[in-house]
């Protein structure tokens, strides 16, 4: 079954029993993928369906839903305090994205989500390049 346009908010919370939902959003770069995408990040408790999907919305031909992605790329390093490579690599790629979505370009978004993994993901995980230029908290030793 595919949830037909326009979207509910009932069908955004369907995402959590079927994931596949924001797969079949993000075959018909439907304009509320990235929605669906953060109804799935922030309510399903396997990372593991998350963080695939999270990648193919990073390189999704409609801008709104690579903001959205990146919108749950920090909110997937504050769930689940992880990130991976092939993450980092797209977020990287997204710090350099001029592309205009509501008046700020995406490497604006990025920067924000950036922050986000700076603070939330264990520092030993992230690249180099990221650590030097995203500091994260600067939290006391307990």
């Amino acid at each position: 079954m595919t949830i037909e346009e326009p979207w509910h908010i009932s069908s955004w919370m369907d995402v959590v029993d079927r994931p596949e939902i924001v797969d079949e959003a993000l075959d018909r770069v439907d304009e509320y993928a990235g929605v669906a995408l953060l109804a799935l990040v922030l309510n399903h408790p396997d990372p593991a369906v998350a963080l695939p999907r999270i990648k193919r919305a990073l390189v999704s031909p409609r801008a709104q839903t690579r903001v959205n992605a990146l919108q749950c790329t920090g909110h997937y390093a504050r769930l689940h305090a992880s990130v991976d490579p092939d993450l980092m690599a797209l977020l990287s790629r997204a710090l350099t994205d001029r592309t205009r979505v509501g008046g700020f370009q995406i490497r604006g978004y990025a920067g924000h989500a950036a922050d986000d993994v700076g603070s939330f993901a264990p520092r030993q995980k992230l690249p180099r390049w990221f650590r030097r230029r995203y500091p994260g908290l600067n939290l006391p030793a307990t």
